[in-house]
């Protein structure tokens, strides 16, 4: 990432918060890659970009992963640990301002998520830092809402670290005079709290949210994907791509190469409990955010059927595949009624759950089928 120029520079400084949980997402933010970075990384490169003079990242939750990529792909950059990282994201913001070093005039706060920023954003902040009066905290702003980061004058740091923490940093800066900037983009208020939050701020910077299937294939290679699964990946994923094809001939609005790689790779943690959720987290580590939402629920629907997109596909694709063979979803409850029928606690051998829960899959996919039918005219016989 090359530096960009700037007029009006100042000495600044950034804490990237980098300690929190991610609870939300399920998986370690800032590790997540962005475009060939980690999202730490990224930021601090950005920050290097428009010449912030000191970073400093603060760590709490998995330390031990975070600072060793940072000792091998930034080493200059400081590291300072909170112990306190499970009261929340004000004990870091606390932790990053003391260990700002002396002769600033301003410092950024930055969440390690929030790497949809660019240099070009800082170097305005800072460009703007002298016109506004050196009290003003400078935010970024688009269409209204206030994104990150707020460039702070270094003259509130004391005070800072003098707060009692209500409301956090928010509370800190509420009663703080502020100048906003608006901004030509909304990259300053992308973050990746969910999948969802992910996949939008990789489609901002123009990242694929979903592997191809060449790249599905080395994934499952990758984590040692038994054959018989990949055997299954694939036929569902040309079941679902058959019905979908179908369906958009019919005006329906799907994305297939989605629905490919979701359908190969849905059961790329079959090996292990709660499989959905366990591939789920492997995507999203990988980088694919669209994809890992649609592999984690694969197995139950969040929610009621209302239409038919490329979850319910894989889902009722899924259910028709058992045992390398095409199956009638009629025909797999009757056997389950048969095969438990004294027993409702046994486990069904295509789930993770009691025969209650495996068919009430079975029915949900009914209703998928049903929808298909009497939408697009697709059935049994088409798809047989």
């Amino acid at each position: 990432m090359s530096k960009v120029s700037g007029c009006g520079r100042i000495k600044t400084a950034m804490i990237i918060l980098a300690a929190g949980l991610s609870k939300r997402l399920g998986v370690f933010k800032p590790l997540l890659p962005v475009g060939g970075l980690s999202a730490v990384l990224r930021c601090i490169g950005i920050a290097k970009a428009a010449g912030v003079s000191d970073v400093i990242v603060v760590t709490g939750h998995n330390r031990e992963a975070l600072e060793a990529v940072l000792k091998t792909s930034s080493p200059e950059t400081l590291t300072i640990f909170n112990d306190q990282y499970e009261d929340g994201m004000f004990s870091s913001v606390y932790a990053g301002v003391s260990a700002l070093p002396d002769g600033l005039e301003g410092f950024f706060i930055l969440p390690a998520d929030c790497c949809a920023i660019s240099a070009a954003l800082l170097l305005r902040l800072m460009d703007e830092f002298r016109k506004a009066g050196a009290e003003s905290v400078l935010r970024p702003r688009f269409e209204g809402r206030r994104g990150h980061p707020p460039l702070i004058p270094a003259v509130y740091a004391k005070k800072l670290l003098s707060y009692n923490g209500e409301n956090g940093l928010k509370g800190f800066l509420s009663p703080l005079p502020t100048v906003e900037i608006e901004m030509e983009d909304n990259g300053s208020l992308l973050d990746m709290d969910t999948p969802e939050d992910y996949a939008e701020m990789l489609q901002f910077l123009g990242l694929p949210t979903y592997p191809d299937p060449a790249a599905c294939m080395g994934l499952m290679a990758k984590y040692e994907t038994p054959p018989d699964i990949v055997k299954h990946g694939k036929q569902v994923a040309a079941l679902a791509c058959r019905i979908a094809t179908r369906m958009r001939n019919s005006g329906a609005e799907l994305d297939l190469e989605l629905l490919e790689s979701a359908c190969l790779l849905h059961d790329i943690g079959r090996v292990t409990k709660d499989h959905a959720r366990v591939g789920m987290e492997i995507l999203l580590r990988e980088g694919y955010p669209k994809a890992a939402v649609l592999v984690g629920n694969h197995m139950d629907l969040p929610g009621p059927v209302a239409d038919i997109g490329e979850q319910e596909l894989l889902y009722l694709a899924d259910k028709l595949c058992r045992r390398g063979e095409l199956v009638r979803l009629e025909d797999t409850i009757l056997e389950l009624e048969l095969r438990f029928h004294n027993d409702s606690t046994v486990e069904a051998d295509f789930g993770d759950t009691p025969l209650v829960g495996a068919r009430k899959r079975i029915t949900d996919a009914m209703t998928i089928l049903d929808m298909i039918t009497a939408r697009y005219g697709i059935g049994y016989d088409e798809i047989f």
